[in-house]
């Protein structure tokens, strides 16, 4: 199942726990399962006979097996849970720093150290510790990659974090979990997990500015109002904060946090009219481009690989 395929050594050790409860809970239902059937059958009264069972008053021993039984397995229990709780949120040495943005309806994340940002797609090292930090523009919203094997949620004007370190690469699916609005379900996220090295070369890719090429295309994005919502970095003018960053559109897999597949016949229609295809989405209609202009502005915006 991959709801238990996990790929983060937190999510191992919360697995772990899962099963070693489950394994405690039905020894217990066990066992009182098979003290029920003995009795049953064992004191079960002959056939016409009506005389009340015999009462036991004051038996002691039992009194104390029944009682610190269930005291006993809870205090285990609840050391296990401690146990995993401060692993799952021990601090680990030289990690790699991600800031996690929620916004309605798709995600931003931001690389410090490498001074890099891109959006709906998180890469991330295999066997390198992520510091993840977690926070919402507008609502609460709910960090969940399901093999990652927990969430946390983003609030308003509050910061939360997440220690995550994935222990093999490939491509995992998530989500946000807390409903968030009218495109709640299509809030999308890829993990993108990748040995270390090619990592270190996505990043920095990702961290290179553009450079102006007074392209038709870029000219119709700078005179138009995507300036006003986007940035691409190192064009002069485009330094939009509201919607994602679209310094490397090109090199993404999907637009619109999932909802369609990037190529360019989706990205001319996601420009011409996004709330056909995302209702709700902030993004506003253009249909006064020109077909020409369109053209060239989905080329230049493909070309920002």
């Amino acid at each position: 199942m991959e709801s238990f395929d996990l790929v983060t050594s937190q999510g191992l050790s919360i697995a772990s726990l899962f099963w070693l409860e489950l394994a405690i809970s039905g020894l217990l239902l066990a066992g009182v399962v098979g003290l029920l059937v003995t009795a049953l059958i064992r004191f079960r009264a002959p056939p016409g006979d009506r005389a009340d069972a015999r009462q036991v008053e004051g038996n002691r021993r039992l009194e104390i097996i029944w009682t610190a039984t269930p005291a006993a397995t809870l205090a285990i229990i609840f050391l296990l849970v401690i146990g995993t709780m401060r692993t799952v949120n021990a601090a680990q040495p030289n990690p790699e720093p991600v800031l996690v943005t929620g916004h309605q309806w798709w995600w931003q994340f931001s690389y410090p150290n490498q001074h890099a940002v891109t959006a709906n797609e998180m890469h991330v090292p295999v066997g390198t510790p992520l510091q993840v930090s977690l926070e919402s523009v507008d609502v609460i919203h709910s960090f969940h990659v399901t093999q990652f094997g927990w969430m946390q949620d983003l609030v308003p004007g509050k910061t939360n974090s997440m220690w995550i370190t994935v222990v093999r690469p490939g491509t995992f699916d998530g989500a946000c979990n807390q409903y968030c609005g009218l495109q709640h379900a299509w809030m999308r996220v890829t993990i993108v997990a990748d040995p270390p090295e090619q990592f270190n070369a996505w990043v920095q890719q990702q961290a290179q500015s553009v450079t102006p090429t007074n392209s038709a295309g870029e000219q119709v994005f700078l005179k138009n109002t995507c300036v006003a919502c986007h940035a691409i970095r190192g064009l002069p003018g485009a330094t939009g904060t509201v919607g994602p960053d679209l310094t490397h559109l090109g090199s993404r897999s999907t637009l619109g946090a999932g909802v369609i597949d990037n190529t360019p016949d989706n990205l001319q229609a996601w420009i011409r009219d996004a709330q056909s295809i995302k209702p709700g989405v902030l993004m506003p209609a253009f249909p006064s481009v020109s077909p020409s202009d369109l053209s060239a502005l989905v080329a230049y915006l493909e070309s920002l690989k």
